[in-house]
């Protein structure tokens, strides 16, 4: 039986609130997502700050009704 989309918010950091809401389907990567959204930057789970990989399958690793955000892509300064 074939899965239905889950909806997940996505949320841009630093926007004042810019958020979307979309469907993520099975086989969707983080880079589809970002395409899709015209984004860039860094996804990951709003409890959770660990960002996903480029290409990293979502479906499998959200839930319905979880909300992302996409971080700006910044250096990191070093000492």
């Amino acid at each position: 039986m074939p899965k239905g989309p889950k909806h997940v918010t996505v949320v841009v950091a630093g926007s004042g609130g810019q958020k979307h809401e979309v469907e993520i389907l099975p086989g969707v990567t983080t880079r589809d997502l970002l395409e899709q959204l015209g984004l860039t930057g860094y996804l990951s789970k709003l409890d959770d700050p660990a960002p996903f990989g480029e290409n990293e399958e979502l479906f499998s690793r959200v839930k319905d009704g979880d909300k992302l955000v996409v971080s700006p892509n910044t250096p990191v300064a070093t000492r």
